[in-house]
């Protein structure tokens, strides 16, 4: 299944397409677009069954691009994105065929809810489709059928069969296995879900391994009638015997019927991708950490204070240590992760606009080698952003307070972008500094504006280069940063008085203005 996310701002792209396992909810294909122009592009080539968009984009908005895409497409299905619970934008939403509407910041379990539904009703029509063209099959096709309707039903996919009643009655327990959050490589699950049916082919026998997603697979092991437990301890002894719980996750459900089997393996999943510790052990109802118990959250008027007062390292250690402790005690989740990391980024947005520094752009587009997205999979991941942001703050913030710095670093990127179409924005970006900030700081130190300085450079560049006979005017032009000679001619004769021939003619003279 297909899927499209519609936003103007990449970050909130790139948040939404991280924070679940998507693979497990069925979709196996995702597309992205910043704009409304881009997002028909894609639906007219790549036959999109979900879309998520956001309502208030520029250009064209969410609602109107719906409008549209419903009537062009009308079995797309529509997921509306927005940041406020306006009943207008509600109204207007489901008027134009809607499915639904998410609230930003969206959480994990509003899109697996809301994409279980969609999935859902897809697959059912698809299927009905199926059955009226392909007709029925079901003698011919029953193992293929069987394998197909045990990974479906454990990713939660509608269950459709109608020849599956025996299946759904079986009884069964059912072992989730899961790449563990802090394995730095991409684990080939497939591989490693061989090993394990490799080690169990003569323990039992009728085991089957359902793959989930790119991270996890099941093993399910059916209780004939009569039969005890005991077959099922040897099991978990072979586990134990080969320690595999050392190379991959390992979390032990209970004893389920069929129909109850993806509820139980949705549990398992959340207890894995809740140990964020890397807790590296196997995981049952009898040790699983608590995931929905109160935490507190250090107070973050501390940390204002000591960002304030530039104890960037003293800072840094106090939440370090708090996300060690809390770590060791298993406390720790996803979303006690998100939070943290959410109140740090408030308290520096603050601090950091207090300064004159563009706190978006540096919370969300700096280059670092931390993801702050994937920061929330692992105590070990959100432990080396913590670090990562902190020392990247104290950089910027000490610059900001040393004036020559700030000069220095400003010229400094001048002289190295002279060729290129430069001005003080691009000079602020490359900052995290507000222009206007940037400007009257550097104007206080040199007594020129940042792009007064610039065009001084690029004269003075000119000058040099046009003594040299070698040299064509138009190089001479590009060389400085303008694309079009004319305005570069223009340009230098209102500053030196005449024009470039002429200089060159002069040898360097030219007249006062």
């Amino acid at each position: 299944m297909k899927l499209l996310v519609v936003d103007d701002e990449y970050l909130v792209i790139e948040e939404l397409l991280s924070i679940t396992d998507w693979d497990l909810l069925g979709i196996t294909e995702i597309y992205s677009a910043t704009n409304a122009v881009r997002a028909e592009q894609i639906l007219r080539e790549k036959n999109i069954d979900i879309m998520f968009c956001d309502i208030e984009m520029p250009q064209a908005d969410g609602l109107e691009l719906l409008r549209r895409v419903k009537k062009e497409f009308p079995n797309l299905e529509v997921i509306m994105l927005t940041s406020h619970a306006q009943f207008a934008y509600v109204q207007s939403a489901l008027r134009y065929g809607s499915y639904d509407y998410l609230l930003k910041p969206v959480m994990e379990e509003d899109i697996i809810n809301v994409v279980r539904g969609l999935v859902t009703k897809i697959e059912q029509m698809h299927y009905q489709k199926y059955l009226q063209e392909e007709g029925q099959i079901w003698g011919r096709l029953k193992p293929v059928w069987k394998e197909i309707f045990w990974e479906e039903l454990l990713r939660g996919l509608p269950d459709r069969s109608e020849h599956m009643e025996e299946e759904r009655n079986r009884k069964l327990i059912p072992v989730l296995f899961y790449q563990y959050a802090n394995d730095k490589e991409e684990a080939d699950i497939r591989r490693k879900r061989q090993l394990v049916m490799d080690m169990f082919r003569e323990a039992a026998s009728g085991l089957l391994f359902p793959v989930l997603s790119q991270r996890m697979f099941a093993m399910l092991y059916f209780i004939e009638n009569g039969e005890t437990d005991t077959s099922f301890d040897k099991l978990i002894c072979v586990l134990k015997t080969y320690r595999l719980h050392e190379q991959i996750g390992i979390c032990m459900g209970e004893k389920c019927t069929g129909s109850e089997a993806w509820q139980e393996v949705e549990r398992l999943r959340q207890i894995a991708i809740n140990n964020v510790c890397s807790i590296r052990k196997i995981l049952d109802y009898t040790n699983v950490p608590e995931t929905d118990s109160v935490i507190e959250i250090p107070d973050i008027e501390i940390w204002k204070v000591l960002l304030k007062k530039g104890k960037y390292q003293e800072l840094q250690n106090k939440i370090v240590k708090w996300i060690h402790c809390k770590g060791e005690t298993g406390e720790l989740n996803r979303r006690i992760l998100q939070m943290l990391q959410y109140d740090l980024e408030q308290i520096l947005y603050s601090v950091l606009q207090e300064h004159g520094i563009q706190a978006h752009q540096f919370l969300y587009y700096r280059e670092s080698t931390q993801n702050r997205v994937t920061a929330i999979r692992s105590q070990d991941e959100m432990t080396e952003w913590v670090k990562s942001v902190l020392e990247d703050a104290a950089k910027i913030l000490q610059k900001t307070e040393d004036s020559n710095g700030i000069k220095e670093q400003t010229i400094r990127y001048i002289k190295m972008h002279l060729g290129e179409d430069i001005n003080r924005v691009r000079v602020a970006e490359s900052m995290y500094l507000h222009p206007d900030y940037l400007d009257r700081r550097f104007k206080q130190e040199t007594g020129c504006s940042v792009n007064r300085y610039i065009l001084k450079e690029q004269i003075n560049m000119a000058k040099v280069l046009l003594i040299e006979d070698k040299v064509s005017i138009s190089e001479i032009a590009s060389r400085c940063g303008y694309e079009n000679m004319s305005n570069f001619s223009v340009m230098f004769k209102r500053e030196v008085g005449i024009s470039p021939n002429e200089y060159r003619k002069s040898g360097g003279k030219e007249i006062e203005v």
